[in-house]
């Protein structure tokens, strides 16, 4: 009986699989491990491949994943047609197969890898908001209170901007340094946002993203922050915000969506102080919606009265109105099947790192801005 011989690639492939399975196991079973990793290994770990994508002036992931693509719907009809055409020679169809399962394996390894120190472990990490904030009680006071205060800053910023002949705020690209500079401000408060931040990359298909609802994406396998190019400007500040926070291992949606608004807020520019305003005020008001009861509506049209018809109009919404409208011939796939697959998957991938809310979880920023505030933070 012939032995199987395992090559030295094999046998590094086998160790890269079994310490990813180890990794998280590890991390599921103790949050204290899981903690040190992501305060003490991660920023070590992480921070020269954050420096090294950010060479590239485009998104690295984003080409990793277009090949990705090319080699499903090109790769595998060409190797399928291939081993048909040559199923004759024995040697060379074994060859190719042995060269093509390795090759995939290790892309899988890699993405695993990854996705295990740069994603999966921060999951079970003790919450960000634990570790800097007492948990309030959450009552309808002080979220009107919470959401009043948002509303007196937006009052105070919208007419601070230029608007295009369509109504909607123009901005420069200044704004990208100085979301990195809020992050670094809040870090002498919050030790774990301090460190290195590359500049944020554009999607270069954005619009596909737009039929996804998403408008950020950090992307663990190529350590990087991205944004929907799509958006409308004054979206961007927070947005790029929030995915840089995922660079820092604030990986819980709420908790990155809340540190980006926490910097936005102490932020001396204005256009990044307004968007994460607007950010604030969009959960917070849909919140409000829901669980104000009919005895603080009056209430509630009080806090928001000095809302302006601008903010309601134009700045609350992610996409100009006519956003479809132009880019309805870009549509490949229907957008409803695309938003719904990505709904789904989404909430599977939360689901899967024992995030029991699921998709719910973006809208729990709301109890940690009314945590904050009660707390005397800074609106």
């Amino acid at each position: 009986m012939k032995k199987t011989k395992f090559k030295k690639s094999d046998i590094a492939l086998i160790a890269v699989f079994v310490l990813a399975i180890l990794f998280n196991v590890i991390a599921r079973l103790s949050v204290t491990i899981s903690d040190f990793y992501v305060q003490k290994i991660y920023p070590v770990i992480s921070t020269p491949f954050i420096w090294l994508s950010g060479l590239f002036p485009f998104s690295v992931g984003e080409v990793m994943i277009v090949l990705g693509v090319i080699l499903v719907l090109v790769g595998l009809p060409v190797f399928i047609i291939f081993m048909i055409v040559k199923r004759k020679n024995k040697k060379l169809t074994s060859k190719v197969s042995r060269f093509s399962l390795r090759f995939v394996a290790w892309i899988v390894a890699y993405i695993l890898m990854t996705e295990t120190l740069n994603c999966f472990v921060m999951y079970q990490c003790t919450p960000f908001s634990e570790r800097y904030f007492e948990e309030t009680e959450h009552t309808e006071e002080l979220l009107i209170e919470t959401i009043g205060a948002v509303a007196d800053g937006l009052a105070e910023l919208y007419t601070e901007f230029d608007r295009g002949e369509d109504g909607y705020i123009v901005l420069d690209d200044d704004y990208i340094d100085e979301c990195k500079a809020a992050l670094q401000e809040i870090s002498e408060d919050y030790s774990q946002l301090s460190g290195y931040y590359p500049n944020p990359k554009g999607i270069f298909f954005s619009y596909f993203m737009s039929q996804e609802s998403i408008i950020g994406l950090y992307i663990p396998f190529a350590f990087e922050a991205t944004y929907n190019r799509d958006t409308q400007d004054i979206s961007k500040p927070a947005t790029i915000c929030h995915e840089l926070a995922h660079l820092k291992g604030i990986i819980q949606e709420d908790e990155a969506s809340f540190v980006a608004m926490v910097a936005c807020f102490n932020s001396d520019c204005a256009a990044v102080r307004y968007s994460g305003l607007l950010d604030a005020f969009y959960y917070l008001y849909s919140d409000a919606k829901e669980l104000i009861g009919t005895s603080y509506e009056d209430a509630l049209r009080e806090a928001i009265a000095n809302v302006p018809d601008e903010v309601w109009s134009y700045d609350l919404y992610s996409f100009k109105s006519t956003y479809w409208e132009e880019n309805e011939d870009k549509e490949i796939i229907p957008t409803e099947t695309v938003q719904a697959v990505s709904e789904a998957l989404t909430d599977a991938n939360l689901k899967f790192n024992e995030v029991e809310e699921g998709i719910e979880i973006y809208y729990e920023v709301t109890e940690l801005l009314m945590d904050y505030y009660a707390a005397g933070g800074i609106i």
